[in-house]
């Protein structure tokens, strides 16, 4: 009879604890798959109401977003947005609001609003303890004063940007007869104040040649226009806001009005109103634009207009650059505070420099509002587009126009630089 023995073989126990450990690691190990992604509440109008310029905020932020995602994944960051509409100006839809931060624990909020609700929604996010970087809709209608709640931040440009840098540069023409357009509203009075203040004292010997206060609502432009027309003015200067330019340029050039007379809009050079006129936007309007990519040749500045381009079929304007650099803003302000924690982010965002495709931006802590680099120019009709673009550039750096509380203007020959493309 055969006995069977069994051969002994070598146990290892080196190899096992080895492959113990590599195991421990590769359960244990960060999956950037498996972050748990920070939620950014994005708002924006109701969809039936949605139009071009939030679509282009929401685009915006999309791609930085998505830009984040692919950087910053390795370092435990993954940004996700969480949209929600509504009007935000009643107690129903601010009860909601608040109910949609807390279900879905939204870290930060961002978005595109209208002024009446930027308030309301601002108290409700301090209430949450987190940051509101705002986009006001018609970012020209008034001025933040520093006393709204600290965690608000506006990523806009300021109103009296663009007060200051149209009078500057009004104040260079050669013409010296002028009439002011604007609406007859609290901040049209005091537009129409501070324009006939500085420009008599930028520009010695103006003539006053009269001043026009709409009504709101009001559509039908030929009265203005030709009152304009008769006063013998030579220069116009306006504020009109986008929708309303718009219509006044259609019945101006009925008359010919530009081929009359000098005018300089506030916001006739804004992208969205370009892409809206297109080739049937008039020449020769001076105005001001936040980001003329036309002109900027900066390896960010262009790489950003491609992505917009390649993933909308448009070009970026104000809404976007705003949408994109308010992700970033939150970004850079989790960085400088090396920490997770809202109300550490929100202290951070005070005074923050971060990076956009139109340069880096810094967030004054006095008012917490984004110091924007705006530029005055005339429009000027080019093959390479199907809208105008401003030519004979002159740029208007943060520091220039938006001196400290009480300082007075200076100069406008010292404080703008003079760029013809």
């Amino acid at each position: 009879m055969f006995e069977l023995k069994e051969k002994n073989r070598p146990f290892h126990l080196s190899a096992v604890i080895f492959f113990l450990i590599l195991f421990s690691i590769l359960l244990l190990a960060p999956d950037v798959s498996a972050v748990e992604p920070i939620k950014i509440g994005l708002l924006g109008p109701p969809s039936n109401e949605a139009g071009e310029d939030f679509k282009s905020y929401l685009w915006g932020a999309e791609i930085a977003a998505a830009e984040v995602n692919a950087r910053e994944g390795k370092q435990m960051i993954q940004f996700l947005l969480a949209i929600r509409e509504g009007k935000f100006n009643r107690e129903r839809a601010l009860k909601d609001l608040k109910e949609f931060l807390i279900a879905e624990r939204i870290y930060c909020l961002i978005g595109q609003v209208g002024q009446e609700s930027i308030l309301p929604i601002a108290r409700i996010t301090q209430e949450q303890k987190i940051p509101f970087l705002a986009f006001q809709t018609d970012f020209l209608g008034s001025a933040s004063s520093g006393k709204e709640p600290s965690n608000l931040f506006w990523i806009s440009p300021a109103p009296e940007a663009f007060q200051r840098a149209a009078v500057r540069t009004a104040a260079q023409f050669s013409e010296n007869r002028f009439i002011l357009l604007v609406r007859n509203s609290e901040s049209g009075r005091s537009w129409a104040k501070y324009f006939w203040e500085t420009l008599r004292r930028l520009k010695p010997g103006t003539i006053a040649a009269g001043e026009l206060f709409l009504s709101d609502g009001e559509e039908d432009y030929e009265v203005p226009v030709r009152t304009i027309l008769s006063s013998k003015a030579e220069v116009c200067l306006s504020h009109l806001g986008g929708k309303e330019w718009i219509r006044f340029a259609q019945t101006a050039k009925k008359h010919k009005y530009f081929k009359k007379i000098v005018h300089f809009e506030l916001e006739s050079a804004h992208q969205e109103i370009l892409t809206v006129l297109q080739k049937e936007a008039p020449e020769g309007v001076w105005g001001i634009n936040t980001f003329p990519f036309w002109f900027l040749e900066g390896r960010e500045t262009q790489g950003f207009v491609n992505k917009y381009r390649n993933q909308t079929g448009r070009y970026p304007g104000i809404n976007a650059l705003s949408g994109y650099g308010s992700v970033y803003a939150l970004l850079e302000a989790m960085k400088k505070a090396a920490s997770f924690e809202s109300q550490k982010v929100t202290e951070a965002l005070g005074g923050l420099t971060f990076p956009t495709p139109v340069g880096a931006l810094s967030i004054r802590k006095t008012d917490r509002r984004a110091l924007w680099p705006i530029w005055c120019g005339v429009s000027k009709k080019t093959v390479n587009y199907p809208f105008p673009i401003l030519k004979e550039l002159k740029a208007f750096g943060p520091d220039s126009f938006l001196p400290p509380t009480g300082q007075t203007d200076t100069t406008p020959d010292s404080l703008s630089k003079e760029i013809t493309k």
